[in-house]
């Protein structure tokens, strides 16, 4: 995969099966972001390329939301992005939709799901809480709900620690462990440490260097 001369993916090959969970490490532009937005359905390279998600190929009639559907996403960007007004209960609740922000009405069960989220976390007395008033660790957390909640098939965690202090990261590095040991999702959580480490992922990914320029990647379990 390439943008002009420049080689980003060179010859990758992955087969990603449901239940199981990676750790993706690699040094800041080896290509882990490309490769997030080729399984969220962002990137308009997957039409280009050889990809297959959730059973259909790319480029067979699908729609970016028919992906969306399937799949949660945290990063500290959308964290940054998230910047409407609305309670916790709400941000949870707009995972179903995929949106920033609560436009609709929520149903009972939207709102018992959502519920129930909060209380795995912890952070149910905070749900009438602003989300903009809650500490940069708990809108974090927050977020992980929010992906969840529509119980997608696969979790996206694009540096899910970035900024965080040590006891929120323990806090979130303990969700994820949670999600990983006793949930249906596949987990693909990505980080710029290698070292880090979350027992319940048992699959590792790590970008290098291809001898013919961008980045390939070597897999191993644990």
């Amino acid at each position: 995969m390439q943008y002009g001369d420049s080689i980003v993916l060179n010859r990758i090959t992955w087969n990603l099966q449901p239940g199981e969970h990676w750790q993706i490490s690699g040094p800041n532009g080896c290509g882990k972001s490309t490769l997030l937005s080729l399984i969220s359905g962002d990137c308009a390279q997957a039409y280009s390329n050889d990809i297959t998600l959730f059973g259909r190929k790319r480029g067979s009639g699908e729609t970016v939301w028919d992906i969306k559907q399937h799949v949660g996403i945290v990063s500290a960007l959308l964290q940054r992005d998230y910047r409407v007004s609305g309670s916790l209960l709400s941000v949870v609740i707009s995972g179903f939709h995929d949106s920033i922000g609560l436009y609709t009405k929520s149903s009972p069960s939207e709102e018992s799901e959502a519920r129930q989220w909060l209380k795995i976390a912890g952070m149910e007395t905070l749900q009438n809480h602003s989300f903009r008033r809650l500490s940069y660790g708990e809108q974090r957390m927050a977020l992980i709900l929010r992906a969840m909640v529509k119980r997608p098939a696969v979790l996206v965690l694009d540096e899910p620690c970035l900024g965080l202090d040590p006891i929120n990261r323990q806090l979130v590095l303990r969700l994820v462990d949670y999600l990983g040991r006793t949930g249906g999702t596949t987990i693909l959580y990505v980080t710029h440490h290698e070292e880090d480490r979350i027992e319940s992922i048992k699959k590792r990914m790590r970008f290098v260097p291809a001898a013919t320029g961008g980045f390939t990647i070597e897999e191993h379990s644990c």
